[in-house]
């Protein structure tokens, strides 16, 4: 998990990357398969050239292996696969969401006042 905070703040930080990951309510009547479609049709390819290497790196994590060679054998249709998985993995997209919120699950904030910073 270390691995792939940086890259997931990097891609929370980023408005428009970030809007393909926010949980929206499905508008009424509207097919649940064919409006997830439309939002990724319009979100990934924005993601993709903004945050290539953060993709990268989140998925050769999340599959156990070194950047290098997980680029050495990857092609469009591991791409395509391996990036879908990802973004509808719901243990990632908890992950981004909290990202996104500041939400820490960590050790509580300490109090900066009367010290220097």
């Amino acid at each position: 998990i270390a691995d792939i905070i940086e890259p997931i703040a990097n891609i929370a930080e980023d408005k428009e990357a970030a809007a393909l990951f926010r949980r929206e309510k499905l508008p009424d009547g509207a097919d649940a398969r064919t409006y997830t479609i439309r939002r990724l049709k319009k979100g990934v390819p924005a993601l993709v050239k903004a945050h290539k290497d953060d993709i990268i790196t989140i998925l050769s994590s999340i599959e156990g292996t070194s950047r290098e060679a997980y680029t050495d054998k990857l092609d469009l249709l591991k791409l395509i696969r391996d990036f879908t998985e990802l973004i509808t993995d719901e243990a990632f997209t908890g992950l981004f969401i909290s990202a996104q919120s500041g939400d820490s699950s960590g050790s509580a904030p300490e109090s900066t006042e009367g010290h220097e910073v």
